[in-house]
């Protein structure tokens, strides 16, 4: 699992994810943990492109991650305020955690627990204001893009030109 990043945000430690956890009742899988010890969220450095994997929706999606979000707080759009804002106000399944977004502002979410406990997904929030409106993301909007962190990191790629 290897990606270059053009930025990331200050190092964090274990002690910070196991806080995190512990606050929230969650359990981040493990090689998602390492990325955030290793980078700690970040903008990629060149446009990293992937296409959704899903054996029960029609059609494929391809997007780009723009963006993974950081677990300190150094800007808004971090961990915390993202599960604040999606997971709390229940707009995306209890157990995914957004990790991170397209250039259109769709989450990159990973899945916490659960039969599919790690896998990533794509998650359309350009249909309906869910936020304003307190509504749930209607599954037909969910795509898998990846059963693991990890696969998911090795299947983006740089777009020909």
């Amino acid at each position: 699992m290897n990606i270059d990043l053009e930025y990331s945000f200050k190092n964090i430690n274990l002690n910070d994810i196991t806080d995190f956890e512990n606050k929230y009742g969650i359990s981040f899988a493990k090689d998602y943990k390492n990325f955030l010890l290793m980078n700690n969220g970040g903008k990629t450095s060149k446009r990293r492109r992937f296409k959704t994997n899903d054996e029960n929706r029609d059609g494929i999606i391809t997007s780009s991650i723009l963006l993974f979000f950081p677990l300190s707080n150094e800007i808004n759009e971090n961990l915390e305020n993202k599960y604040k804002l999606f997971n709390i106000n229940k707009i995306i399944p209890s157990n995914f955690l957004p990790i991170g977004e397209d250039p259109r502002k769709n989450l990159v979410c990973i899945s916490l627990y659960g039969d599919d406990e790690g896998s990533v997904y794509h998650c359309e929030m350009d249909y309906n204001d869910y936020l304003k409106e307190q509504i749930q993301l209607e599954e037909n909007h969910i795509r898998l893009i990846a059963k693991s962190f990890t696969e998911f990191i090795d299947r983006l790629f740089i777009p020909e030109v």
